[in-house]
């Protein structure tokens, strides 16, 4: 199985922190090799975004972190995409695409997360690295209490199909320990699709159900079915449309 270009990523309005999954040639490390765009059904370019990339101060190659310093400010709002294209690996092999997405948030935003990780590797015209500066992180929490983490989810995080119905249309986040009950919102589990195309597209809100076992540490969040009333967690339903992909973000502020 190959390993993951980027293992983690953590947008900042000042820099962007890169944590390689595999061993990368530094003399690919260059600017051309990180390119920002919007996402919108146009892209738009960002000429330089960052400043020039000083290897010898900016890459750890004992931790394979790349810290990357905006030259641009960013529009506050709008969606982003930051793109690996052409980098070399150990063998001299250039690694398949992979990118990050975020949205720019003006420091005043509140909200008291500082990093995220999403370690998902698919082919580039469906994956998506989603990193939301200052809000939210999907898959693995780094919490306020760092004892407090996801431990399984079911279907798996990054399969690449899931049948129609898969489960009822029910999704399993399998924590630790029981998070608190106030935090069953959409506010902490940000549930969402979009249409699964090489041209960047955006994600739309999906009003999913969420709830917890009784005495589990398990939420499930419950899809609606397609129907023109729809239904949740129901036999013999379409709950996952062919030709979408689908996520849940998970808020760095929840806790036990």
């Amino acid at each position: 199985m190959p390993l993951n270009l980027i293992d983690y990523a953590a947008v900042n309005l000042d820099r962007v922190k890169i944590k390689f999954g595999r061993t990368i040639k530094i003399a690919s490390i260059t600017n051309d090799r990180f390119i920002v765009q919007t996402c919108a059904a146009t892209p738009a370019q960002v000429e330089n975004p960052f400043k020039s990339i000083n290897t010898l101060a900016d890459y750890n190659t004992i931790s394979r972190t790349l810290t990357l310093y905006w030259n641009k400010t960013l529009v506050s709002g709008q969606e982003y995409a930051i793109r690996l294209v052409g980098l070399l690996d150990a063998a001299n092999e250039v690694v398949p695409e992979e990118y990050i997405v975020f949205t720019k948030q003006d420091a005043a935003t509140p909200s008291g997360v500082s990093s995220v990780t999403v370690p998902t590797v698919e082919e580039i015209y469906i994956e998506d690295k989603s990193v939301l500066n200052e809000a939210y992180t999907s898959y693995q929490i780094i919490a306020k209490n760092p004892e407090f983490y996801i431990k399984d989810v079911d279907p798996d995080n990054g399969d690449f199909y899931i049948e129609n119905s898969h489960n009822n249309g029910r999704v399993t986040i399998a924590f630790n320990a029981r998070p608190a009950t106030n935090f069953l919102t959409p506010q902490y589990f940000k549930i969402q699709r979009k249409k699964i195309q090489r041209t960047p597209s955006r994600w739309e809100y999906v009003s999913a159900k969420i709830q917890m076992h009784s005495w589990k540490p398990e939420v499930y969040v419950d899809f609606p079915s397609n129907d023109a009333t729809p239904v949740y967690y129901t036999e013999d339903k379409t709950y996952f449309e062919t030709g979408y992909k689908y996520r849940i973000i998970v808020s760095k502020d929840i806790g036990i």
